[in-house]
């Protein structure tokens, strides 16, 4: 069986959805069907299993160049990197980045979404420190401050990769203009980039409960029942924009960000400047 040599590994609520979407149109590009995000590298039990479980997802492969697979948790925890090279060797990586500050908001809307968090965004920001100190769970799923430090992230990357075999798309730019962005991921990927097609049909549309409380009760049965979990979403979640941040809570995480930002835009040249214009 092959083995991906693209890796498309997060950032968590930046578009990987919309970008794995778009690689598994090119006649070029193989994906595994299903599952979408293959959580073999972030996932301790399944790495455990070692490559025969990972192959598995890769037996319908017919010869495309690019062989990839998605897990948005990649780039976050720390014993990824040296186990992506150590299995993958010199893979290439993509990662998506958005505007740490609407991240982490989007995320904590996420977590309400499916019943993980019960508290208000600013209370959840002052209990992060110490609910990261929990089990695997509550570190992935509370992390909407964490998740946001990309400098330190791709720096553990940077230790095993070169940085060519490195692409980091912004949302902002993947929302104004993906014809560049293909252009860009076509050269990454030695491949037509003509041959991407993707739909204006926003994914993952923000979906908020009318009743907390019910998607807070089903959320322990998601893995175990995923039937009841999928019958009360539908009935559950709404369409709707999410509630506006509040004005200080927006200003509190900029300036808690800005040097993050600093040494992103000092390390990896980039221009996300209207992240701060957008605080």
């Amino acid at each position: 069986m092959p083995l991906p040599n693209l890796i498309l590994g997060g950032v968590q609520k930046s578009g990987t959805t919309s970008a794995h979407k778009m690689l598994e149109t090119h006649p070029d590009v193989f994906l595994p069907v299903r599952p979408q995000e293959l959580h073999y590298f972030d996932n301790d039990a399944n790495y455990a299993q070692g490559l025969d479980w990972y192959e598995k997802y890769f037996r319908d492969w017919n010869g495309q160049k690019v062989v990839a697979q998605t897990s948005p948790l990649y780039i976050y925890l720390p014993e990824v990197p040296g186990r992506i090279y150590e299995t993958l060797g010199d893979v290439r990586l993509l990662f998506l980045l958005r505007d740490p500050v609407e991240r982490a908001y989007s995320h904590y809307w996420h977590e309400v979404r499916y019943g993980w968090e019960d508290r208000t965004f600013e209370q959840a920001l002052d209990l992060e420190a110490q609910r990261l100190c929990g089990n695997a769970h509550a570190r992935r799923t509370y992390s909407y401050v964490d998740r946001g430090r990309y400098a330190g992230q791709l720096a553990r990357f940077r230790a095993h990769f070169p940085r060519e075999r490195i692409m980091l798309v912004l949302l902002d730019d993947w929302s104004a203009d993906r014809a560049a962005v293909c252009a860009r991921l076509g050269a990454f990927l030695d491949i037509d980039p003509a041959g991407f097609t993707w739909s204006p049909t926003p994914v993952n549309r923000a979906r908020a409960p009318r009743w907390p409380r019910g998607q807070r009760l089903v959320a322990p049965l998601r893995r175990p029942i995923p039937k009841l979990a999928r019958l009360v979403d539908r009935i559950n979640l709404r369409r709707q924009p999410y509630v506006p941040m509040n004005a200080e809570t927006r200003a509190r995480l900029a300036r808690l960000f800005e040097p993050e930002i600093e040494r992103l835009e000092s390390e990896w040249d980039l221009d996300v400047s209207a992240w701060r214009s957008a605080t």
